[in-house]
């Protein structure tokens, strides 16, 4: 293998070390804690921080010091992560300072960078999609029923652990490019 092979295979498994390092901090660990905590909600939350981190929007590779935040917002009037999701605001994801809105209407989904439904909200999911176009939103569905609806991103329990399901070909129609190291930490990849 040549010096510049070595380099690419060792920048792509340092990428995937990283990713698989920041999903791992937020999992659950020895027998006590894989028991289902309450609320699964920090978890989730935390999920949503390290898709942002993972995920390339157009025109973003590198963001400006004065670039606009990137806007997370909660679909319809639920509240799944009981609170959870606002330990995000202020966070910073790609160089850019993370916004957080609960109870976005479908009619103001647009303005969303990442759009979280939860189950109960999927019946709203084709006037979000109405009103979002072609604009580059991240979908992402507390469950595998959003990829039937167009969402990028499922989670999903297993083993009483969470992961998360891609779905490239929605991802794709929306411009959204995912990092080979969330691929590989995915629990399943779909075309």
């Amino acid at each position: 293998m040549n010096a510049r092979r070595k380099s690419i295979a060792k920048r792509c498994w340092h990428g995937v070390a990283t990713f698989l390092l920041a999903i791992a901090i937020v999992l659950p660990a020895g027998k006590e804690a894989q028991a289902q905590s309450p609320s699964d909600a920090p978890l989730r939350a935390r999920f949503l921080l390290n898709f942002l981190r993972f995920t390339e929007w157009p025109s973003t590779a590198s963001a400006p010091a004065d670039a606009p935040p990137i806007e997370v917002c909660v679909l319809g009037m639920s509240d799944p992560f009981q609170g959870a999701l606002g330990e995000l605001q202020g966070s910073t994801a790609g160089g850019r300072k993370i916004n957080v809105h609960g109870n976005v209407a479908t009619e103001h989904a647009a303005a969303c960078h990442l759009l979280y439904v939860p189950d109960s909200e999927l019946r709203q999911v084709p006037g979000a999609r109405e009103a979002i176009g072609k604009r580059p939103v991240l979908i992402v569905g507390e469950s595998e029923a959003i990829l039937d609806h167009g969402g990028m991103i499922a989670l999903r329990s297993v083993d009483r652990h969470l992961a998360f399901v891609v779905k490239l070909s929605s991802a794709r129609q929306a411009a959204l490019n995912f990092s080979p190291q969330m691929l590989h930490a995915a629990a399943e990849v779909l075309p």
